[in-house]
Formats: C-alpha cells, structure tokens, sequence
C-alpha cells in the first residue's frame, strides 16, 4: 500500500444491528412526535373543519329543507301505499318514526320564526 492512498475501510461486523437499532430509533422519533405534537394539532383542524362544515350547512337550509318536506312526503306515501296493498295497518314504530321525522321537519320548516327567540333565551 502506498503511503498517498487512504486505507480502505472493512464492513462493521455488526452493521445489521446498527441499521436496527437507526431505524427503532426513527420510528420512536416519529411517534414521540406523533404523540406530543398531534393533541395540539388535532383539536385546532377539527374546529377549522367543524366551522367550515357549519357554514355549509347554513347555506344549505335552502335546498335541504324542500328535500326533507319531499323525502317525509314521499315516507308516508309509501307507507300509505303499502298499507292499502297489503290491507295491514303499519307497525307502531313506524308510525313513531314518521311522526318524529315530520316533527322535526316541521320545526326545519319554522326555524327562521323561532330562530330570533332562542338566541334570546340561550344569551340570558
């Protein structure tokens, strides 16, 4: 060997075990961060994304409401339907059902009226 070369270097006999022991290492790093950085994150980007899901949701009054009127119509019309081909009365909690999904339709429909006086009686 001459003096100008550099020595070469031979493999670490244990160099599977360094990989190991560097890749155990990242992932510790990785969920280390994982578990400390994401209570932070987390709760901010779901309020940002509830925000988001409530404006489209006011927005959406306008046409959702007609297709819930339509899809509790077209309910007791099936229910009427089968009720008069099969010559049976409807079960009970169908009927229960219907007449919540109506309730709540109704009141879909009135908000706007009523929405004025909760706001007052939620501020008190």
């Amino acid at each position: 060997m001459s003096e100008t070369s550099l020595p070469q270097v031979e493999a670490l006999p244990n160099s599977k075990g360094v990989g190991a022991v560097a890749a155990t290492a990242s992932t510790a790093a990785l969920a280390c961060g994982v578990c400390c950085v994401l209570p932070f994150a987390l709760p901010a980007a779901m309020l940002a994304s509830l925000g988001g899901v409530f404006a489209w949701f006011a927005d959406a009054y306008r046409w959702m409401v007609p297709l819930a009127v339509l899809a509790v119509a077209a309910g007791w019309l099936w229910i009427g339907w089968q009720s008069w081909s099969t010559k049976r009365r409807p079960a009970r909690r169908t009927l229960v059902v219907m007449a919540f999904a109506t309730g709540m339709t109704g009141l879909a429909l009135l908000w706007p009226k009523i929405e004025p006086f909760m706001i007052q009686l939620v501020r008190r």
